[in-house]
């Protein structure tokens, strides 16, 4: 799966302009310079389906900070069904985390 594919999968969709050029450069800067760390699913529910056909999450994750320290993460984040597929409760992810705001994290897909 490629890059596009990825944001396409994981961009969440906004309803403002302003809104969605922030969420953007946002998914942009973590796909660039983003760290790769695990976390653990701790809750996930569908609060709404998105234009394109994408699945709105709630998530809230255990994340696998530097040193072995865990830290709790609580996003919404916008999936398509392949990108969904292997991610469940309980279950491990990748997920991609800004190296300046760990809260600010794009899950990637299961570990």
């Amino acid at each position: 799966m490629g890059f596009l594919d990825k944001l396409k999968g994981t961009a969440k969709q906004a309803f403002s302009p302003g809104s969605q050029m922030g969420e953007r450069d946002k998914i942009m800067k973590i796909n660039e310079s983003g760290v790769e760390r695990r976390a653990t699913v701790n809750s996930m529910k569908e609060v709404g389906q998105s234009f394109g056909g994408g699945h709105e999450i709630e998530f809230d994750l255990a994340v696998e900070g530097e040193g072995g320290q865990t830290y709790e993460v609580h996003l919404h984040q916008t999936m398509h069904d392949v990108t969904l597929n292997g991610i469940a409760e309980g279950g491990k992810v990748v997920v991609k985390v800004d190296p300046d705001d760990p809260q600010s994290l794009l899950v990637w897909g299961p570990a």
